[in-house]
């Protein structure tokens, strides 16, 4: 079974809108006149935000246009009737529009303080005294290009080569702006990065220059690779005399701190023994007289055969105890006391040292 459909029902305000809108055409066609159901190829027109567009329009030559209708995405945005002595009445009938509508050179259509709404398709509806013309137009509405910046990164590779990463970019970008890369009039890259290898050694200088751009507006900016790199180039170098020069000083350092600590050791170590030899009750005498100081030296042997040369006959003793009486100011006690020690000190490090 086939079921049939038939078509919905108009209303009656949909009849008088349509019928509105064929009235120009009604008036100005005479019996016979045809109507061109042809549109042309849309002209597309590119307008600025916050600006002014015109959409132009030509009459057809050799016929006599007598209104002229013009439509935004299909609906009536305005209608222009023609008089006899080539003047013109307008009405604006898109209440949206109508502080922004107004007509240049009798019927091109001028479209003020644009917005991002009025992107869409126009057609001029052209009556003559044998047809109707249509004219398509398709408005874009772009955004001016605001404040191009480029940001880079920038390292040295193995090879002493300067690499450089750059970005570029613009404030209000958006999908319909493009970015080229070019030096010297040539085009590199359609990107906004861009990376360069530059050798120092054998490059010229080079300025690279980022071109952003959209239908409506361009900006560009212009950046040195030699310039960029002239402080990175050196920084290798100076890094190893920095590590080397750190090095040295702290082996030196760490080996100064070694011998001090060597030092102070057996500094140490020979006070400790000095003073086991030397005790202070060795040190006291049975009387001390103003101006001069006792020393006491105990020597003991053992009993031998020996025939010894003495003053005084020897009794059945171990030892021997010898009295040595030293006079000498007290300005010079201090030095006595130090300089052997110091220089019995040295005279045992170097010994035991070599040792």
């Amino acid at each position: 079974l086939t079921a049939a459909t038939s078509p919905a029902p108009v209303s009656s305000t949909e009849r008088m809108f349509w019928l509105f809108q064929s009235l120009p055409l009604v008036f100005c066609l005479g019996p016979g006149h045809v109507v061109s159901q042809e549109s042309s190829t849309p002209s597309i027109m590119n307008g600025v935000l916050g600006e002014l567009v015109t959409l132009p329009l030509k009459f057809p030559t050799g016929e006599k246009a007598m209104s002229i209708t013009w439509l935004y995405s299909g609906t009536s945005i305005a209608f222009i009737r023609l008089k006899e002595d080539q003047s013109s009445e307008s009405h604006v009938t898109d209440p949206k529009r109508r502080e922004r509508l107004s007509f240049t050179g009798c019927c091109s259509l001028q479209l003020s303080n644009l917005m991002m709404a009025d992107t869409g398709s126009y057609r001029a509806q052209i009556a003559t005294e044998t047809s109707t013309k249509f004219f398509n137009y398709t408005l874009r509405i772009f955004e001016k290009l605001r404040n191009i910046q480029v940001t880079n990164h920038i390292q040295l590779t193995e090879n002493k080569t300067c690499e450089i990463h750059l970005a570029c970019f613009v404030e209000n970008s958006s999908d319909t702006v493009a970015f080229t890369w070019q030096t010297s009039g040539n085009i590199h890259q359609h990107s906004p990065n861009f990376t360069i290898s530059w050798d120092p050694r054998n490059s010229s200088e080079d300025n690279y220059t980022c071109i952003a751009e959209n239908p409506v507006s361009n900006l560009s900016l212009s950046v040195s690779a030699q310039a960029l790199c002239k402080g990175i180039k050196k920084n290798p170098d100076s890094d190893s005399i920095w590590i080397i020069g750190t090095t040295v000083f702290a082996v030196i350092l760490i080996s100064a701190v070694l011998l001090c600590c060597i030092v102070w050791r057996r500094i140490g170590r020979f006070y400790l023994s000095d003073s086991h030899h030397f005790s202070p009750q060795q040190a006291q005498g049975p009387g001390k007289h103003p101006g001069s100081s006792t020393v006491y030296a105990s020597v003991t042997h053992p009993n031998s055969n020996r025939e010894m040369e003495s003053p005084t006959p020897m009794e059945n003793n171990d030892s021997v105890t010898i009295y040595s009486t030293i006079n000498h100011s007290r300005e010079d006690t201090e030095s006595l006391r130090t300089s052997p020690k110091l220089v019995g000190l040295l005279v045992n490090i170097i010994f035991n040292y070599g040792d």
